[in-house]
């Protein structure tokens, strides 16, 4: 009867992290990675200094703070779509879900946000986390692709911030706003 009970509490367990790991698609695993690796908040602030230096490029008009507030209040509708066309990027480099979950494991780890914030204050035992890890299968793609890695990022940075810029050089434009500086032909 007890080792009935066990067997069950087994099946139970087995077929819950079955089903959980059925239910997470390569998107959100992908916008997870892009959470715990920085990736948001490093787009989070090009975004704002996007929009800044655009506003800034406005100073001598008289564009209402509420027409800015709005443009800085687009964006995470504007960050999640750059997110959406990195991971297409991505899908060159991580195949396929495994890789994603050791990367978010690694990112989550106390090394992975050592490592992130200042390589320099990591300590013996999380260098050698890290070289571990390097070895990892994940983890050669990762240090082993990186030029892959920094292009899709430049070639979706370039896209997103150009799609951004003229978008609100557009809406000015319309409400009758000239910039003092050259903007990007938006055709």
């Amino acid at each position: 009867m007890k080792n009935t009970f066990k067997l069950i509490l087994a099946l139970l367990f087995v077929t819950t992290l079955a089903s959980a790991q059925k239910k997470e698609s390569y998107q959100s695993l992908m916008m997870e990675y892009f959470s715990v690796s920085g990736i948001d908040a490093e787009y989070e602030g090009a975004y704002d200094g996007m929009v800044k230096m655009v506003q800034d490029a406005y100073q001598t008009q008289e564009v209402p703070a509420d027409t800015w507030q709005k443009f800085y209040s687009n964006k995470n509708a504007s960050v999640a779509k750059f997110k959406g066309i990195l991971a297409s990027e991505y899908r060159a480099v991580f195949e396929d879900k495994e890789d994603l979950r050791n990367l978010i494991k690694f990112y989550s780890s106390d090394t992975g946000i050592q490592y992130r914030k200042n390589r320099e204050g990591m300590t013996d035992s999380q260098r050698a986390e890290l070289q571990t890890f390097k070895k990892s299968n994940t983890g050669l793609k990762l240090f082993g692709r990186i030029a892959q890695i920094n292009k899709a990022k430049e070639s979706a940075s370039v896209y997103w911030s150009r799609e951004l810029i003229c978008s609100v050089t557009t809406q000015l434009k319309e409400q009758g706003y000239q910039s003092s500086m050259h903007m990007p032909s938006c055709n």
